[in-house]
């Protein structure tokens, strides 16, 4: 036995190896010490022979040499969204379209004033830059800006209902992805929960007889993520504003996906919409139905956006350079009325006559390549969703096609397809591909996918 773990080569002589100097020695070493430890317990055990020793230590740079590659591979890649979700939050919801990206990327090259006042020569403030455009497109007093929308309801709340009571319908008390839950939050903004009304059914008395001495917000969530259908009721945010006016409280809703009125959906508040009602604050995110980077905004009244400015929190959330220019890219193409620049609002567009050409031709690209013979391909049509916890409850007539591998199993063939950045869906025994979520040059490189998984 001592012979035979003598005969595993040294840690340093395999650091030194020609084949491994291209890794950095943090990345080698750990693997190194892992696989010879493996080798030593075989050898120990008996379980590997001096015939299977000898042909694993012939192995022994080819396997580091792999792990090392895999342990280096970026864990960010560019994949291909065939799954028809359009606000995919697992494959980076909002895509920014590249007339937004070459509109901002001189300022990213450059020096620019992000927070300095040319006419002054002094110091400004980062916010200033798109307080103007949602002031014009919203009709509001002022703007403020942090990184996500979960940070506007922390800042918000902690700003003005710190060991005070927030009114809140319990049918409201959601919870969005990676379980960040409305109570959740006012907890750690220091607020006091006040529910009211039931599950299903919220009465605008139910509001007004919970005000007291404590009370400091009525606070509105939007059920971005589910909907409530049968025996149900909520208020208007038009009647909660006036009873919170009423009561000198402040009215703050969360409206969270922020669509601003371009797309014509059913039962969707707009953010100009509950702008008529003059709002004392609303927040919602910028990545989501707007279609632009993440960030969250806060409209309202000038004297609120003012001390929530003053809180020292801010400085934690405060939204960085790049969002600024892309979310002020993005507002102009809304006000320009340049649809065709925000990916999502025009995958959202799309007919289905549109979708159905569009299947039509990948369907025809497919048949005419060398692995037609390998496929069953059939146009179909499908459902896709907005996705990014937003209406929930609307699907848009889409197309797509079905693919059916005649030499491996759906489960195979899905994973293979997901290995190269293809992500799909499965129906029964097939792979659904949803065209309405593919973008610019997505069709190539789904015929070199599906080329290099049935060739092999």
């Amino acid at each position: 036995m001592q012979h035979l773990l003598k005969s595993l080569p040294k840690v340093d002589t395999l650091l030194a190896h020609n084949e491994l100097k291209m890794f950095q020695k943090s990345t080698l070493l750990p693997l190194i010490q892992s696989h010879l430890s493996l080798l030593r317990e075989n050898i120990c055990s008996n379980t590997l022979s001096p015939k299977e020793l000898e042909s694993a230590l012939n192995e022994i740079i080819p396997v580091i040499k792999k792990k090392a590659i895999e342990a280096t591979k970026p864990t960010l890649t560019q994949v291909i969204n065939a799954t028809g979700v359009v606000i995919h939050t697992n494959l980076g919801r909002s895509v920014l379209s590249p007339q937004i990206l070459d509109e901002i990327t001189p300022f990213l090259r450059s020096y620019h004033t992000l927070e300095y006042d040319l006419a002054k020569g002094e110091r400004s403030e980062r916010y200033a830059h798109t307080k103007q455009i949602l002031c014009e497109m919203f009709g509001c007093e002022d703007a403020l800006l942090v990184n996500n929308n979960a940070a506007a309801v922390l800042l918000i709340l902690n700003t003005f209902a710190a060991h005070k009571e927030v009114i809140i319908s319990r049918g409201e008390l959601v919870e969005i992805g990676g379980s960040f839950r409305i109570p959740e939050v006012m907890k750690s903004a220091s607020s006091i929960l006040y529910e009211v009304g039931a599950t299903n059914k919220t009465h605008l008395k139910d509001y007004e007889n919970a005000i007291n001495e404590q009370s400091a917000m009525i606070m509105k969530v939007h059920q971005s993520n589910f909907k409530q259908i049968g025996f149900v009721k909520q208020c208007h945010i038009k009647e909660i504003i006036h009873l919170a006016q009423k009561h000198h409280l402040i009215d703050y809703f969360d409206l969270g996906s922020g669509h601003i009125g371009a797309l014509p959906l059913a039962d969707e508040p707009s953010v100009r919409e509950i702008c008529k009602y003059k709002p004392s604050l609303l927040s919602f995110s910028g990545d989501k139905l707007l279609g632009g980077p993440q960030v969250g905004i806060i409209i309202g009244k000038s004297q609120l956006i003012a001390q929530l400015k003053h809180n020292q929190l801010l400085r934690a959330l405060r939204v960085d350079k790049f969002s600024i220019l892309a979310l002020q890219a993005t507002l102009k193409a809304y006000q320009n009325k340049e649809y065709h620049k925000i990916p999502t609002l025009a995958m959202l567009a799309f007919t289905p006559k549109e979708l159905e050409s569009k299947a039509k031709n990948l369907k025809k690209r497919i048949l005419a390549s060398s692995i037609a013979s390998e496929l069953e391909v059939e146009v179909i049509p499908l459902h896709s969703l907005a996705g990014g916890g937003s209406v929930p409850h609307l699907s848009f007539d889409s197309f797509g096609i079905s693919l059916q591998a005649k030499h491996l199993q759906v489960q195979d063939f899905e994973s293979a397809l997901r290995a190269l950045g293809l992500i799909s869906c499965i129906q029964g025994e097939k792979i659904l591909l949803d065209v309405r979520t593919l973008l610019e040059g997505d069709e190539e490189r789904i015929m070199e996918i599906l080329g290099e998984v049935l060739s092999s």
